[in-house]
């Protein structure tokens, strides 16, 4: 029986915090905070305290925000995606050129989503706008299915998680066997997306993707632009 993992509820509950002042240019108050987390004032109150002590949270008379000690944090984070799109910044203008539609780049974040950090978009009224920014589930997209496929690890966790039916299974597999993952409308109507894995020292550092209108990247065309990029 495979051991599922548990999560710490008060680091959940911390997160939940920061990542609900993330979102609000302006302070937050502790009734706002507590309703948006769904947790009461007392335990939010004592988990801001900690935050406030440890510099990741700030409190002015308008309201809690995030602290500077988070931008420490970020750095490093900050640097790696910069190189990761330093890395593969002609990959990525090649496939938007290419194909005439909007070529994007994305990251692992967690073990449930990913984070699109580079998008080039071409002038075409049918492809879509620039991702950049947003997160998006693994198992519901073909960028996620890139990650899942070729991230032991990463799958590993899904599966002892019970997130991974019979069905996904055995597209993973397919993506493996094919070396990229296809979306042909499933995810949006009308909107067919390639996903490819990207490394850098064997080590598997991101996913690029190009979406556009099924009726101009249909699958003949997708799978031969994957054959193009795989071989770049």
């Amino acid at each position: 029986m495979a051991k599922e993992t548990r999560n710490i509820q008060s680091v959940e509950r911390t997160f939940a915090i920061l990542e609900t002042l993330s979102m609000h240019n302006q302070p937050l108050s502790l009734q706002d905070i507590s309703q948006q987390v769904e947790l009461s004032k007392t335990t939010v109150h004592g988990l801001l305290a900690t935050l406030r002590s440890l510099g990741y949270v700030t409190k002015s008379k308008h309201g809690y925000s995030l602290g500077l000690r988070l931008r420490e944090l970020s750095i490093s984070l900050e640097q790696n995606d910069e190189a990761i799109r330093t890395h593969f910044s002609s990959l990525l203008q090649r496939m938007a050129s290419l194909t005439n539609n909007t070529a994007y780049l994305a990251v692992i974040s967690g073990t449930q989503e990913y984070l699109y950090i580079d998008a080039i978009e071409r002038n075409n009224p049918l492809t879509i706008r620039s991702p950049r920014g947003r997160r998006e589930g693994l198992t519901s997209s073909a960028i996620g299915k890139v990650f899942l496929a070729f991230d032991d690890d990463l799958l590993r966790e899904l599966r002892t998680k019970e997130q991974i039916d019979n069905p996904l299974e055995r597209e993973l597999l397919k993506v493996k066997q094919q070396g990229f993952a296809l979306d042909l409308e499933q995810a949006e109507a009308n909107l067919n997306c390639l996903a490819i894995p990207l490394y850098i020292d064997g080590s598997l550092a991101a996913v690029a993707g190009v979406s556009g209108h099924a009726n101009e990247l249909n699958q003949p065309r997708l799978e031969h632009f994957a054959s193009v990029f795989l071989n770049k």
